[in-house]
């Protein structure tokens, strides 16, 4: 398969920002990943104030909502998306995170899903994601994974499109999260496939993707033997 060829598949499976309306395979794939991600994150976010980086057209959120969120602000660089009719706990706002201005300590939790590697500074980022939680807050975060990007499609993100800016292996994203917070990150998957050397699992590796658009995509622990798509992080603020 041509580089040109492998450019071309690798856009159209990363850049999948999840639409409400969008009944391609594709589409359904990335909205019900989405929805998995909300569901991971409800986990964590009873009675608590929450900012969503990249939260794109509000799905999910009628699911934090649900599992006890007091609070949402949806920030996204390029669609605010629509708040719920009457309901004054989601705020829906354009803006690029770097540069939106948020005080310091104002939320008790940060997402960030989806949304990592279109950042365009990541080290300035996930130093913002710090500042704005407060005290014993907590950043739920994933990324897609560098290392499995690079054996689908023969290159890192940052060379497949200008809109990608880096991403990590499982072990580079750990350290990431590590040095900034201070404090060792919970770490899950989502969509794993299996990376032995066997020749089963090398046959599964590659038909693992076919069978995507057949199943629900939750995120779970690591199993020996496999590495997640996307890989997740929980972190908490020291303080």
């Amino acid at each position: 398969m041509s580089r040109g060829l492998r450019k071309w598949l690798a856009r159209a499976i990363i850049i999948d920002r999840a639409a409400v309306r969008d009944n391609s395979i594709i589409g359904r794939v990335a909205r019900e990943r989405t929805e998995e991600n909300y569901r991971f994150a409800g986990r964590f976010v009873r009675g608590l104030s929450v900012l969503d980086i990249g939260g794109g057209a509000g799905i999910g959120h009628d699911l934090l909502l649900a599992d006890g969120a007091t609070s949402i602000l949806s920030l996204d660089r390029h669609i605010a998306g629509p708040a719920r009719t009457g309901d004054g706990r989601i705020r829906s706002v354009q803006g690029d995170f770097l540069t939106y201005p948020l005080a310091d300590g104002q939320f008790d939790l940060v997402i960030c899903l989806g949304t990592l590697f279109y950042l365009a500074d990541v080290d300035a980022a996930l130093a913002k994601m710090h500042r704005i939680l407060k005290p014993a807050g907590t950043l739920i975060i994933n990324c897609i994974n560098q290392q499995l990007v690079r054996r689908y499609f023969g290159m890192n993100i940052e060379e497949i499109d200008t809109k990608f800016s880096t991403a990590y292996e499982v072990g580079g994203f750990r350290a990431f999260l590590k040095a900034r917070f201070e404090t060792e990150p919970e770490l899950y998957v989502q969509q794993p496939v299996p990376v032995s050397r066997s020749v089963i699992d090398r046959v599964r590796f590659w038909l693992t993707p076919l069978t995507w658009a057949l199943r629900r995509h939750p995120i779970v622990t690591r199993r020996p033997g496999t590495e997640g798509m996307y890989n997740y992080a929980v972190v908490k603020k020291v303080g």
